[in-house]
């Protein structure tokens, strides 16, 4: 079994990545308020942000796993450099969270009568924060030896950052100023903004600086993480 094959697998026996990459995901895309209309604070597109990032989180676990398990000293013993393990893993991560991606894309165009260019818009915009994303989880499970801290603490990064990002509530909520702008230091914000960004006036400079920004997070977050002592 390749290593793609293996964190594939042990992946998705996981219950919580199941139910952030198929379950959520297929809840909120049929609930009609979220997406169409003013369903205030709360909208599909912010909540759905939040979705990918906890099924991020949880793939990009496996790194965890297989350091506590002793999987990772057996796999690199074999002929398998880190490069391979590292890309072989982050594949792994990426595949189940892009298959949700499609899936609201298509239903989206099917219930709420998108368009293909807004459908085009969503897909680019979350399948580069979703990479993002995975980046990130990559470069923080690295940091930790346990499951335990590693989660309780980058929950508090989600929740501070669902906030600051305009996740949850729009940033047009907040007082003016430097406020409004604390999100900047997490992928999440520049997301939110590309969406906002395309509905407000379709593909802009701000939508595609956005997108610029989110892939300049993945190399940083893949910089950092891939010097971390695996071993």
């Amino acid at each position: 079994m390749t290593i793609f094959k293996y964190t594939l697998i042990k992946g998705l026996r996981n219950p919580a990545t199941l139910i952030f990459n198929c379950i959520l995901p297929l809840i909120l895309i049929f609930i009609r308020p979220l997406w169409v209309g003013e369903a205030i604070p709360f909208s599909g597109f912010g909540l759905m942000v939040m979705v990918i990032w906890g099924g991020s989180f949880f793939m990009a676990q496996g790194v965890l796993n297989d350091k506590e398990d002793g999987a990772i000293t057996r796999i690199l013993a074999a002929p398998v450099s880190m490069l391979r393990y590292l890309t072989e893993n982050l594949l792994a991560y990426m595949v189940p969270l892009t298959v949700q991606i499609v899936l609201v894309s298509t239903i989206g165009l099917i219930l709420y009568d998108w368009s293909l260019m807004l459908a085009l818009a969503l897909f680019i915009c979350y399948t580069v924060f979703m990479i993002s994303s995975v980046a990130m989880s990559f470069a923080w499970n690295c940091m930790f030896k346990s499951k335990q801290s590693s989660f309780s603490s980058f929950s508090a990064v989600v929740t501070f950052g669902s906030f600051v990002s305009g996740a949850l509530i729009p940033i047009a909520f907040f007082p003016e100023g430097i406020v409004q702008h604390i999100g900047a230091i997490l992928p999440a914000f520049w997301v939110v903004r590309g969406i906002n960004s395309y509905l407000d006036v379709g593909f802009s400079s701000d939508y595609w600086i956005s997108v610029i920004a989110m892939l300049l997070f993945t190399i940083a977050f893949l910089l950092f993480g891939g010097k971390r002592r695996m071993i």
